[in-house]
């Protein structure tokens, strides 16, 4: 039988401001090179990804 969720905890205080610090930087990040040759690949292959969703 499965356990029931635990709440999310709440973030507050400095905990709180270097969660926003590191999401903004993560945000604004570049998008590593890895990153691009997947989403090309993908782009290029679409058709294949396309036939799972429908």
């Amino acid at each position: 039988m499965a356990k029931p969720i635990r709440a999310t905890p709440t973030l507050r205080g400095e905990e709180a401001e270097r969660f926003v610090r590191e999401m903004v930087k993560r945000e604004n990040s570049t998008i590593s090179t890895i990153d691009k040759i997947l989403y090309a690949n993908v782009n290029k292959n679409r058709k294949y990804f396309e036939s799972f969703l429908n």
